[in-house]
């Protein structure tokens, strides 16, 4: 296939590892059906996207069996975690998926700011897991960790005990740095802010692509295994001009619209990289992402992912930015692991601090999703949820 008329996936695909998330195994299925052609290797796994996907996808009437038993067993096991209200231990478990692959949980947004709750709240998921399916593997289990100073510094304790993590909600290189040191397997930048995935009329100006460039050129050089996961792109153009990035996580509608679309490939920053592949991941592997349950029931996919709005340009142009190749910049090592006040004085004025306002919007915006899910195991009469 000549470079002036390629499939768009099937390039993204030769450049970056491509995961999608669908929290409905049947409508993964489709999406694999309709794309195997395209595919090399196809690997299964299961993350919610986040709290937003998981919360609208429980509210469905359809889940109310599940809601149940995941409500009674937390009442049941409660006195073993006295320290934890009973709905959010029945949502913790509602989440817990009981399929093959590897599953992502995103641990409670509400103890982003607590470095004792993030680590027990890891642990519990783990313990609970075994619980749900005695002979679980808790390798497949990683959990999502906030990108905050205390959320990290969880991570740092729970990585000896090999607690797998993903620190999410990155949108400096400071984040991506301390995410690093203490033993994170995976960092989600998110390209653009939570709110233009929940408001409709926002559109984010400003996507962080220097941040995502910047941190895996810096893991690379200096030696860091963590894999850069990047995600949260508001249309296809964005998705494509980060073509050699490690991992890049989009929603099913996303992925159909690069796979319908032809034509020559716009440029990518890191056209003048070289050093795309993953850290022993072949490129184009695709990895599908489901979210089952301890009952053996899937989620359908949710909104929340995006805003569905497509802000795309021709020749590559996306908000203003232009791909043009990314020179590598030599970056120093820098360590912030044992020094909290130079992290947050380097993450305050990182980009006039909009990283940091970037952090703590999307921190109240799952919270609130947190606490939507909460109120909801609460009520007493699952079964007319909807």
């Amino acid at each position: 296939m000549s470079k002036s008329n390629m499939n768009m996936l099937q390039y993204l695909q030769s450049r970056t590892q491509v995961d999608f998330d669908n929290l409905d195994i049947d409508g993964m299925a489709s999406m694999l059906r309709l794309i195997q052609p395209l595919l090399s290797d196809v690997a299964m796994g299961q993350p919610p996207k986040d709290l937003m996907d998981a919360y609208n996808e429980l509210i469905n009437p359809h889940r109310a069996g599940l809601l149940k038993k995941a409500a009674a067993l937390a009442h049941e096991i409660h006195k073993e975690y006295p320290e934890v209200p009973e709905e959010q231990l029945a949502y913790e478990i509602a989440v817990l998926p009981n399929i093959t692959g590897c599953i992502l949980v995103m641990a409670n947004p509400r103890y982003a700011y607590s470095i004792k709750k993030t680590f027990d709240n890891a642990q519990r998921l783990y313990a609970l897991s075994t619980r749900l399916q005695p002979n679980f593997d808790t390798s497949r289990l990683i959990v999502k960790v906030a990108s905050t100073w205390e959320g990290l510094q969880a991570c740092r304790k729970l990585t000896p005990l090999g607690v797998k993590t993903l620190a999410t909600t990155a949108f400096s290189l400071e984040q991506c740095i301390l995410a690093a040191e203490v033993g994170c397997v995976y960092v989600s930048p998110f390209l653009c802010e939570l709110k233009a995935a929940v408001d409709p009329n926002y559109d984010d100006t400003d996507p962080i692509f220097d941040v995502v460039i910047d941190a895996q050129n810096y893991y690379r050089q200096h030696g860091y295994p963590i894999r850069m996961k990047a995600c949260a792109a508001l249309n296809t153009d964005q998705i494509l001009q980060l073509a050699g990035v490690d991992a890049f996580t989009a929603p099913v509608e996303q992925l159909q619209e690069l796979q319908d679309r032809e034509g020559p490939p716009p440029p990518s920053f890191f056209d003048n990289d070289g050093e795309e592949k993953a850290n022993g991941t072949a490129n184009g592997e695709v990895n599908g992402t489901t979210n089952g349950h301890a009952n053996g029931e899937t989620n359908g996919y949710a909104n929340g992912e995006t805003n569905g709005q497509t802000n795309g340009h021709a020749n590559g142009e996306t908000n203003g930015h232009v791909a043009k190749g990314h020179s590598k910049k030599n970056l120093e090592k820098i360590s912030f692991i044992d020094d909290e006040s130079a992290y947050r004085l380097a993450f305050a004025n990182s980009n006039d601090g909009k990283g940091q306002m970037k952090t703590t919007q999307a921190m109240n915006i799952f919270s609130e999703y947190q606490l939507k899910a909460e109120a909801m195991m609460r009520d007493p009469d699952l079964v007319k949820i909807g």
